[in-house]
């Protein structure tokens, strides 16, 4: 009998008419299925040889989840999928062939999204959107198959031979087992203590168990010493294996679930140069202020930003070594540039890693930047193109208050306090525009390049956040844009220097008054810090410009941290290498006013007094 053949999909990437492609006739797929055959024809003139001559490789984007009333699924509906091939998938005749991984069948509902060529040089066309029906199934299916499978899973499988040998309550039982053991192990994350309790609990259990099996003659006793020594020697060998990875590191709170050959980290394996360096961060001292500062990654799902979603999860990995008061995301945190749906997914993508892989007890905060609406990239301007602000709010959780922050309202900039440390952590929206249209449509305002601070936001900093509960109290604040006249290229910026008249009136204990109407953002500020006395301010710390950088401005400690994006202008970096990443944790000794800033990736550690 011929080998079953996937069936042969056809679209045109010219996109005739506005319509959904249901492709649920054609194919559908299932929660666990894994390297699934997809056959996609790609119809448009002159596209086979475009193909080749412009070295196109495939993707696929969108969400799966279940549809809404209007037969969508989107990013408040769905989970966020997309698959990226290379030349490989590519089989002649306009044909490509792609072998979908379990990670885009995450649950039961339909794919809604699209197929695409794309290439390194920023070349991309898109079909129609498409969708096909993702049917229910045992969740274990994924976890149980290669290249995905772990040692524990392994040993899951034994309990499964066992079972597979026993009838009635016994089977029952064991089946019993089999499922609290799963359950165990999924909710590890690294807490070697716990792994080493279940082991031995699972050991002692199933020995029990193939007792009373030997006993009732269900099975041979030559059959159940073999079970039981091949179980055993799986154990031991998982327990040796934690034992050479925990190392000197044991008293902290490891990485153990990042085995390089078996547990894949959101974005695949973390590597060892890098598995290293976030080891080495368990030595950060816990009684520091600290902070790790991720900004600029520029997350696209292409070519451009190689590995960036990875990057969240190394610094979200970070939190899982050292004690990180909180993470700020500082904006660029995706790059903006392809259809509004697309936007979608990349910043989904980036928040979900950093939100749902952070260790509890570390709080995230992204902050927006220039690139994260796309508004003016790649010659979108208008709401139909771009993210509104709502829509980033959303994806930001700026309404929910996750961690017990304090906004103006649901506003993109905030603070929190930090007890234990005396320190306030301030993040504020530097791209602080209106999102007023022309007539024709497009947005009036240039979010791309104009940095701005509207009034509600500086009164807000002025008579909320800077008013600490006293003056042993310090404040850090963080924003994607650096002041003018600092470091890089930065132009005009609505209402910087109101920002470091009242950031110099915290410091100096002093008032502060301005009122402005002709301004192109007006202002009206009064504030009186006299009562409150002069006060720390740690530091100003932003991104954007994409260089380190540090120096005192207008009696300001000015910190620039270069960005975590890879690409390929920078002949400093280079991807799979440990320049790939770059990021910092900022360790504050507020006793002696001192930071370190922890670099990981590119660059080296820094050293800043205030």
């Amino acid at each position: 009998m011929d080998k079953l053949k996937p069936t042969v999909i056809t679209l045109d990437v010219d996109k005739p008419g506005v319509q959904v492609h249901d492709l649920s006739n054609s194919f559908n797929a299932r929660v666990g299925d894994n390297q699934v055959p997809l056959v996609i024809k790609y119809i448009e003139r002159g596209i086979v040889e475009r193909m080749t001559a412009e070295q196109l490789t495939p993707f696929m984007a969108g969400y799966v989840g279940q549809p809404d009333e209007d037969e969508k699924v989107t990013a408040e509906t769905g989970i966020a999928v997309s698959y990226h091939g290379s030349s490989s998938n590519i089989i002649g005749g306009g044909k490509v062939k792609m072998d979908l991984p379990g990670a885009m069948f995450p649950q039961e509902g339909m794919f809604y999204g699209f197929f695409g060529l794309e290439n390194d040089k920023g070349k991309r066309v898109t079909t129609n959107t498409v969708r096909f029906i993702v049917e229910n199934d045992n969740p274990d299916m994924y976890v149980d198959t290669e290249p995905f499978r772990s040692e524990l899973q392994k040993l899951l499988d034994l309990a499964q031979a066992l079972i597979d040998k026993t009838k009635g309550d016994l089977k029952d039982e064991i089946q019993s087992i089999r499922d609290k053991a799963t359950n165990l192990f999924q909710q590890l994350n690294g807490d070697y203590t716990t792994i080493q309790t279940t082991v031995t609990s699972l050991t002692t259990q199933l020995a029990e168990l193939a007792k009373k099996i030997d006993d009732k003659g269900l099975l041979t006793k030559a059959d159940l010493e073999s079970y039981l020594a091949t179980f055993k020697e799986g154990l031991e060998e998982i327990e040796a294996n934690i034992q050479e990875e925990l190392g000197d590191f044991q008293d902290a709170d490891p990485l153990v679930a990042y085995f390089d050959d078996d547990v894949n980290e959101v974005g695949g394996v973390i590597p060892s140069y890098y598995r290293n360096k976030l080891n080495q961060m368990s030595s950060i001292p816990k009684d520091n202020f600290n902070v790790g500062f991720i900004t600029d990654a520029h997350l696209q799902l292409d070519n451009y930003a190689p590995n960036s979603i990875a990057h969240y999860a190394y610094i979200a990995a970070a939190s899982r070594r050292a004690r990180l008061d909180a993470i700020i995301a500082g904006g660029d945190n995706t790059n903006g540039w392809w259809e509004k749906n697309q936007k979608m997914v990349e910043t989904q993508q980036a928040t979900s890693t950093l939100f749902n892989r952070t260790a509890a007890g570390t709080d995230v905060f992204f902050q927006m930047g220039n690139h994260d609406t796309g508004i003016n990239q790649n010659g979108h301007n208008t709401p139909d193109t771009c993210l509104s602000e709502s829509e980033i709010k959303a994806m930001y959780h700026t309404a929910d208050l996750m961690y017990g922050e304090v906004r103006d309202g649901d506003s993109l900039y905030g603070y929190k306090d930090y007890p234990d440390k005396k320190v306030r952590l301030i993040w504020l929206n530097s791209f602080d525009l209106p999102y007023e249209l022309n007539d024709d449509g497009t947005f009036k305002y240039d979010f791309l390049r104009q940095p701005s601070y509207r009034n509600q936001q500086l009164t807000w900093l002025a008579e909320k956040a800077l008013m600490i509960p006293d003056n042993t109290w310090q404040v850090m604040v963080f924003a994607h844009a650096p002041l003018p006249d600092t470091f890089g290229v930065i132009p005009t910026e609505f209402n910087s220097d109101v920002l470091i008249g009242i950031l110099n009136a915290f410091q100096d204990g002093k008032a502060y008054a301005l009122k402005d109407t002709t301004r192109e953002m007006p202002i009206d500020i009064n504030v009186d810090f006299s009562t409150q006395g002069a006060s720390v301010l740690i530091g100003l710390f932003t991104g954007h410009v994409h260089e380190d950088g540090q120096m005192v401005y207008s009696s300001i400690n000015c910190v620039e941290t270069a960005c975590s994006l890879c690409y390929s202008g920078d002949s400093n970096r280079e991807r799979y290498t440990e320049t790939e990443d770059c990021w910092d944790i900022f360790s504050v000794d507020t006793a002696n006013r001192k930071i370190h800033a922890y670099r990981f990736g590119y660059g080296e550690d820094r050293d800043f007094s205030y």
